[in-house]
């Protein structure tokens, strides 16, 4: 089952249970938000962070990953930590973050249509340090204190597989970033998104135009829509997406584009450029 963290401040945090009362947490984006992941735990679900066994992160973000070392710092030694394998380049090779497009018609409107990513008090703010700011005058800034406890996701374990949580899997997702993955489960058909897909208040969403390759954000998009059974979107941004029959259909291509519409055009491109959607057959 997975919990939208209240009060998570500047992008959305969930909380992951599976049927062995194990938990897994995503998108921790700031010190405000493993504040209130800790304040969930120990007062709604009257748990331990001890029993947080994940940590993950759908893209390396600020964010997105700004408040996983004060989680961290809270759970058990065993605790890990989930990423992409780019970002082990990141970290080690100095590789510089995706940049990013778009940042007046794509990143503008949403923080004013998000209320500014619902920052409400100052340690949504508060970050571990300078890691995931996707600008080129932080790219020596990539370094996080937990390196020992992250595990990547290697070789043949992406474009498609099981992490190990439940029936939970993770899907690569190019588009807003060339590390952006979901997080995937078929029994319950939950989906959660990252900065893919945008929640808003009318129940309905979005594919972010705010991005490193809007096309390719598109065309992971329209696989994604074709090839999963989903009732619940879990944006990185914004409200829950529901729907009892297909999810999908309540999000948008991006902008004034539906998704029939992007999706024809998907289709095409992905066939054109690829070869192959980007969602496989697990291994």
């Amino acid at each position: 089952m997975v919990h939208p963290i209240p009060g998570s401040g500047i992008a959305q945090t969930y909380l992951i249970v599976d049927e062995n009362d194990g938990m897994m947490v995503v998108d921790v984006g700031s010190v405000g938000a493993a504040r209130a992941v800790e304040d969930f735990c120990v007062h709604t679900l009257m748990r331990s962070l001890q029993a947080i066994r994940i940590i993950a992160a759908t893209h390396f973000h600020i964010d997105h990953i700004g408040g996983i070392a004060a989680l961290l710092s809270k759970c058990s030694p065993k605790t890990v930590v989930l990423f992409h394998p780019l970002v082990k380049a990141y970290l080690k090779a100095h590789r510089p973050l995706s940049p990013m497009r778009n940042w007046v018609t794509g990143l503008f409107p949403t923080l004013i249509a998000g209320g500014f990513f619902g920052i409400r008090k100052w340690s949504d703010l508060a970050f571990d340090g300078p890691a995931g700011v996707p600008l080129p005058f932080f790219c020596d800034c990539q370094r996080v204190s937990y390196w020992g406890r992250i595990r990547y996701l290697e070789g043949n374990r992406l474009p498609r597989s099981r992490i190990g949580f439940g029936g939970w899997e993770v899907i690569a997702a190019p588009g807003h970033t060339e590390d952006s993955v979901v997080f995937y489960n078929e029994a319950s058909g939950e989906l959660i998104t990252g900065d893919l897909i945008l929640g808003r208040q009318d129940g309905r969403g979005y594919v972010n135009r705010f991005c490193w390759d809007e096309g390719q954000s598109q065309r992971t998009f329209s696989a994604l829509a074709e090839t999963l059974r989903v009732r619940i979107i879990f944006p990185g941004h914004g409200p829950v997406i529901w729907s009892a029959e297909n999810a999908f259909q309540k999000v948008g291509g991006g902008g004034a584009t539906g998704k029939a519409q992007c999706g024809r055009y998907c289709r095409r491109k992905a066939a054109d450029e690829n070869g192959q959607p980007v969602v496989r057959s697990r291994r």
